[in-house]
């Protein structure tokens, strides 16, 4: 098990993998037990979440060493297990050691002089004399990431980074099949707690990916911040709606369960394996009016405009953090500027087929300001016929992600 995880972390901190896709990847191919599918997750996790502390801790043993990705991801894992497993620490430090040693003997044996040197340091403290670096170092956030949010939220900078989300599970109610009182009944004869909000969402500490309510479509996997850009956009039965960046299709799905079924959705991506996806779960969850696209929402043309159109843009990310960890090293500032070029050619693409006073969702799950409220002021300059509906703004809580929902309107010479 232990040789999967550091093979995973070289994945995912060496050849910029998604921990998400890496971690199911792996658990689906290996032969694992409930035990180590569980210690494999939280061992890959914690390593991703607090690579440059892990790093920053064990610096004073490393410092001027070349070492190739696998020792130093091995490394990391011994760190983290000594800091962060209530497990013996000899114990941790002889198992990774016989790991690698399957591997390359030389490297096992310098894996086991740092991690038994390290056991014998007193724990470095975070004081680099740099108030931003120092949150770097503690968070286990790029840099330039930190100064980015510091810029714009001043005063609870450190909040947002030391955010840690509760082990709720938020799913759907998929009322093309069900209802809130049948879900509630059976959720109760299984002995399961649970709290319903606004009708459709659902949370719960159990995971219930393996039981007959997900399996069969009466309940989706899907986070209360998703769920919410379904109940703003809330549109009326009979029309016609526009999902540019569609995959895997949970919004569009919802979208589909507020009509009814009637009208039509076009749900788009720019992937085949993506546009499959949309018509699996479509198909699971009993919905019709939702056809799949494979098409580019910056540059692809469409026959008819359409009522509504939900621009849930690529964006940076930033408040999505604990679900997606990778994200606070591969994310940069220019990777940021070339995913804001990506948004207003979407935005400004679907604008040409929206109907005359339709009604446009913008959507992000990141809470940088350049590519939300920002972003809409910038919009509305440059398309002063729009106006502001509803505007959502969430910072990362214990029970939220960040996200972002802006829902405009096209105004006409009546209104």
């Amino acid at each position: 098990m232990l040789q999967k995880v550091i093979e995973s972390l070289v994945q995912i901190l060496n050849q910029d993998g998604y921990t998400n896709i890496v971690v199911s990847d792996t658990i689906k191919h290996a032969n694992f037990t409930d035990y180590e599918k569980r210690l494999y997750t939280k061992l890959v996790y914690g390593v991703v979440e607090n690579k440059i502390l892990l790093d920053y801790l064990v610096q004073p043993l490393t410092s001027g060493k070349r070492i190739k990705p696998y020792l130093k991801n091995a490394i990391r894992v011994g760190v983290y297990s000594i800091d962060y497993l209530n497990i013996q620490d000899h114990y941790i430090v002889n198992s990774l050691v016989q790991t690698v040693k399957k591997k390359d003997y030389k490297a096992s044996t310098f894996l086991n002089a740092i991690l038994r040197k390290y056991l014998e340091l007193p724990k470095r403290k975070i004081a680099t004399g740099n108030y931003l670096q120092d949150l770097s170092i503690k968070y286990s956030i790029n840099l330039e990431l930190v100064e980015l949010l510091q810029k714009q939220y001043p005063d609870c900078i450190e909040e947002i980074l030391s955010v840690k989300q509760d082990s709720k599970q938020s799913y759907r109610i998929n009322t093309l099949k069900t209802n809130k009182e049948e879900i509630a009944n059976l959720l109760n004869s299984k002995g399961i707690d649970y709290q319903i909000i606004d009708d459709v969402i659902l949370i719960t500490k159990e995971n219930l990916i393996n039981d007959e309510l997900f399996k069969n479509g009466l309940i989706v996997a899907q986070d209360a911040s998703s769920i919410k850009v379904g109940l703003v956009l809330n549109p009326n039965i009979n029309t016609s709606i526009l999902d540019m960046c569609s995959a895997p299709g949970s919004k569009a799905m919802h979208l589909a369960a507020i009509l009814n079924n009637t009208g039509k959705i076009i749900a788009c991506d720019i992937y085949e394996h993506k546009v499959k996806l949309i018509e699996e779960n479509a198909q699971k969850l009993g919905v019709t009016n939702v056809v799949a696209k494979l098409l580019d929402g910056k540059n692809s043309s469409f026959e008819k405009p359409f009522d509504y159109i939900l621009m849930d843009v690529p964006c940076s990310g930033l408040g999505v953090l604990n679900h997606k960890p990778d994200i606070k090293y591969q994310m940069t500032i220019e990777k940021i500027n070339g995913i804001k070029k990506d948004q207003e050619q979407i935005v400004e693409n679907g604008l040409k087929y929206l109907k005359k006073g339709g009604i446009v969702l913008y959507s992000t799950c990141t809470i940088n300001k350049d590519e939300n409220e920002l972003f809409i002021e910038k919009l509305l300059r440059k398309h002063p016929n729009f106006k502001i509906l509803e505007e959502l703004k969430y910072l990362p809580t214990s029970t939220n992600d960040g996200f972002y929902i802006c829902k405009l309107k096209e105004t006409t010479n009546e209104e």
